[in-house]
């Protein structure tokens, strides 16, 4: 069963206060996840711009 995944389901997002909280790992650890899902969406999408505008956060 395939169900449909919105973006709010698999974009976690951290205030600055939070982000400067996590340790290099966490950090890695999120980077990691948000490019995998960020390649699943430009699957879907297919435009780069989307892409590089979330991988620039930090």
């Amino acid at each position: 069963l395939e169900l449909p995944v919105t973006f709010r389901d698999v974009f976690v997002e951290f205030s600055r206060d939070e982000w400067a909280l996590l340790d290099d790992e966490q950090k890695e650890l999120h980077r990691s996840v948000m490019q995998s899902n960020c390649e699943m969406l430009y699957e879907k999408l297919r435009n780069p711009n989307v892409c590089t505008a979330l991988l620039s956060y930090n």
